[in-house]
């Protein structure tokens, strides 16, 4: 799919485009440089799918970089939107092992190792 380079920018800055029936539907900065930030931009037309392309925009004012700045048409890959299973870390839990109808712990678990409640 192709866009004008204004209707492009419109959908970088406002998030849809009524009229070409697209709506934005995930407009990420994906990196940056030393003068500019990376982004995707993928968005939804009115059948359903789903349509990628990238930019760049500076970082301060200094750098008059705006979306896609050097081209008239803008390239719009047709992507899939599939469902990803991701980590995420976070602290240490300890973890406390009690006998049953016993109310304080018998032994407890800390960071790999089960540790006897001398207690």
């Amino acid at each position: 799919m192709k866009l004008t380079q204004v209707q492009a920018r419109g959908l970088a800055a406002d998030g849809c485009w009524i009229e070409l029936g697209l709506e934005v539907v995930l407009n990420e900065q994906t990196g940056s440089r030393r003068w500019v930030s990376e982004h995707v931009l993928v968005v939804k037309d009115a059948n359903g799918d789903y349509w990628e392309t990238t930019y760049e925009q500076g970082l301060t004012e200094c750098q008059d970089t705006r979306p896609f700045e050097d081209v008239s048409e803008v390239e719009f890959y047709r992507v899939e939107r599939v469902p990803v299973m991701t980590y995420e870390y976070q602290p240490f839990k300890t973890v406390e092992v009690c006998a049953i109808g016993v109310a304080e712990p018998v032994a407890i678990y800390r960071g790999g190792k089960v540790e006897r409640d001398e207690a």
